[in-house]
C-alpha cells in the first residue's frame, strides 16, 4: 500500500481558460510546464498534481485529447510529479460561474436525448486503457464532488442512487481496462461520513475535501476550529475502520486578504499533518477558472480566490507557509 501521507500536492488548472473544457481545447505544453515549474520553485515538497480531465474536450477531438494528456504526463514526470487524474467533474457552484462537467440530465433518464452514460464509458475505457498501470498516475479519481449539494431535500435524495449507479458504471469501466492503478471518488465537505460511505465500495483510496470554511470574523473562533479538528479526526477513524488509505484531494478555503488566506492554509495544513494526512490544496496557480482569480478577472464567490500565486505568477504573500508542512 502506498503511503499517501507523503503526498504534498496541488490541484491545477491552466491560467488561461475559464473552464476545464477551454484549458483542454487550447492546451499549451509550454504554459503547462512553466506554471508547474513555478510550483516546484515555490514549493520544493510539491510532488503530486491533480489534473481535471474533460470529457467534453475528448468527445470533440479524442486523439488530440489523448496526445495532450500524454504531454501533461511527460512534463509532470520530468518535473518529478505524480498525477492524480480526475476523469469527471460534478461540482457546480450556486454562483453560476461554472467549470463545466457532468449534469443530472447526462445520467438521470436513459430514454432522453441527453443521456451520455454509454459515451462516458467509451471515454473512460479509451483514456484509462491507454495508461493502464502507468506509474506516472497514482490514482484514477472517478469524479470530483458528486452530489454537489449543500442540503439534501426529498427531491435530491431521490437522485442519490441514480448518481451512485453512474459512478458504479464508471468504476467498472476503469477496472475493465486497468486493474492496477488505485481508484477513488473525491467527495465534498458537506457529504461527511455518510457520503463517504456511499462511495467507499468504489474506492481503493478514500478521497476527501475537508475545507475549514470561515470568514474574517470567525477565522480564529476556537469552537469552529475544534469542530474542524473533529471533522478531520472522524474521517481518519472511518478510514481506519474500513481498512483503507485516505487522502485529501482538495482543501484550503479562501480569505478576504492574503494574510487571512495564509492563516487558513497554516491552520488547515497543521491539522491535516497532525493526523498524518497527505494533502492537495486547491489550487496551485492563478487562473480564469472559477475560484482561482481576483475580481478583475471575473466573478469571485464566497470562498474568494483559492490560488497560491498572483496573476503575474508570483507567490502570494505568506503562502510559502505551505513549505512548513
Amino acid at each position: 500500500m502506498q503511503d499517501y501521507s507523503e503526498v504534498r500536492g496541488f490541484n491545477y488548472q491552466l491560467s488561461t481558460g475559464t473552464s476545464s473544457l477551454e484549458n483542454w481545447l487550447y492546451y499549451s505544453a509550454e504554459r503547462f510546464e512553466l506554471e508547474l515549474r513555478r510550483g516546484k520553485t515555490y514549493f520544493p515538497k510539491f510532488n503530486t498534481v491533480r489534473l481535471w480531465l474533460s470529457w467534453d474536450a475528448y468527445f470533440r477531438k479524442p486523439e488530440v485529447f489523448k496526445a495532450n494528456f500524454e504531454s501533461m504526463l511527460t512534463i509532470a514526470d520530468r518535473l518529478g510529479l505524480k498525477v492524480i487524474a480526475c476523469l469527471f467533474n460534478r461540482w457546480h457552484d450556486v454562483s453560476g460561474y461554472d467549470n463545466g462537467g457532468v449534469y443530472l440530465d447526462n445520467f438521470l433518464f436513459p430514454q432522453e436525448w441527453a443521456y451520455y452514460v454509454p459515451l462516458y464509458e467509451e471515454y473512460v475505457r479509451d483514456v484509462v486503457g491507454v495508461h493502464s498501470g502507468d506509474p506516472r498516475i497514482i490514482i484514477w479519481d472517478i469524479c470530483n464532488e458528486p452530489w454537489p449539494y449543500n442540503e439534501f431535500t426529498d427531491e435530491i435524495k431521490a437522485v442519490i442512487p441514480v448518481e451512485l449507479n453512474w459512478l458504479t458504471r464508471m468504476h467498472a469501466a476503469i477496472k475493465a481496462v486497468d486493474q492496477v492503478t488505485p481508484i477513488g471518488v473525491s467527495v465534498h465537505n458537506y457529504l461527511g461520513l455518510e457520503g463517504l460511505g456511499w462511495v467507499e465500495p468504489l474506492s481503493d483510496v478514500l478521497l476527501i475535501h475537508p475545507y475549514y470554511m470561515c470568514t474574517a470574523e470567525n477565522l480564529y473562533d476556537p469552537e469552529r476550529r475544534a469542530k474542524y479538528d473533529k471533522h478531520v479526526a472522524d474521517y481518519v477513524e472511518y478510514a481506519r475502520g474500513v481498512g483503507k488509505p485516505i487522502l485529501v484531494t482538495e482543501t484550503c478555503w479562501g480569505g478576504d486578504t492574503d494574510e487571512q488566506r495564509a492563516e487558513i492554509v497554516r491552520f488547515t495544513l497543521e491539522t491535516l499533518t497532525k493526523y498524518k494526512l497527505g494533502f492537495i490544496p486547491h489550487a496551485l496557480h492563478y487562473s480564469l477558472c472559477a475560484d482561482l482569480h481576483d475580481e478583475a478577472d471575473g466573478f469571485v464567490g464566497e470562498c474568494r480566490n483559492l490560488a497560491f500565486t498572483n496573476a503575474d505568477g508570483t507567490l502570494r504573500a505568506g503562502h510559502d507557509i505551505y513549505n512548513n508542512y
